[in-house]
């Protein structure tokens, strides 16, 4: 009997050691855990709004993408890790300041909806098109989401300039658009306005000649006075 009562306490003892050891083990564990979710990271967020229909190399190329350093915790499963994987691709929906980028923020244009500057396009025969001027050229970065422009090229050989196309509606000055920051002709935030990134709304074959012209770097833009602004398309310089 006392033989049996010591077996009984010897196999309490190991019991009690292996559970020890068993909860050390899961304690130690659990604080590695959340060492290393406490631990900092970079990980990519936007630096700010990127609205929906934004192209990633847009993006990452206006500094609308940065590195923050966060907690590792909080950082998505799917969260990109190398921005060239968004080239080709663009926002699903408006990103948020400071929201990850993940695998789903951006996708393959025919998975898209449709983007907000598409929305802004008023007639499915033309188009949107980018330029980007300094502030020379662009009327000391002054042009207002709204506005309506004039293009005018310098000829090279003569330097004379002549008028391209006239009346062109601006659609955004960088990202922004008056949907997205006020009324037409308010003037954009500094960042947009310093981004130099003007959107026009043309016909195809007048998209043409503002990408010759602005690769050309001989660019020049005018403005109109609000009074005199039209919602008519772009007309070209001879007025036909």
């Amino acid at each position: 009997m006392g033989h049996r009562r010591t077996l009984i306490a010897a196999a309490a003892v190991i019991l009690a050691a292996v559970s020890g050891i068993g909860v050390y083990f899961y304690v130690s564990s659990a604080d590695q855990r959340a060492q290393r979710n406490v631990s900092l990271v970079e990980a990519f967020v936007a630096s700010s709004s990127i609205p929906k229909g934004t192209s990633g190399e847009n993006a990452v190329q206006n500094g609308l993408i940065t590195t923050a350093r966060v907690l590792r915790g909080t950082v998505p499963p799917d969260a990109v890790t190398d921005t060239s994987a968004l080239r080709g691709r663009v926002a699903a929906s408006t990103i948020g300041t400071k929201q990850f980028i993940t695998a789903e923020s951006f996708v393959a244009p025919s998975q898209a909806s449709g983007g907000s500057l598409a929305g802004a396009i008023s007639d499915k025969g033309l188009v949107a098109v980018t330029v980007s001027v300094d502030a020379a050229h662009g009327v000391a970065y002054a042009i207002a989401p709204g506005d309506h422009v004039d293009l005018a090229v310098i000829d090279p050989t003569t330097g004379n300039a002549s008028y391209i196309l006239q009346t062109v509606p601006v659609l955004a000055v960088g990202q922004q658009q008056p949907s997205s920051g006020g009324s037409a002709g308010q003037q954009p935030s500094a960042q947009a306005s310093a981004s130099g990134l003007i959107t026009f709304e043309v016909s195809v074959p007048d998209a043409l000649k503002v990408v010759t012209a602005s690769k050309a770097g001989n660019l020049y833009l005018t403005l109109h006075a609000l009074s005199a602004s039209s919602p008519s398309a772009a007309v070209p310089a001879s007025g036909r």
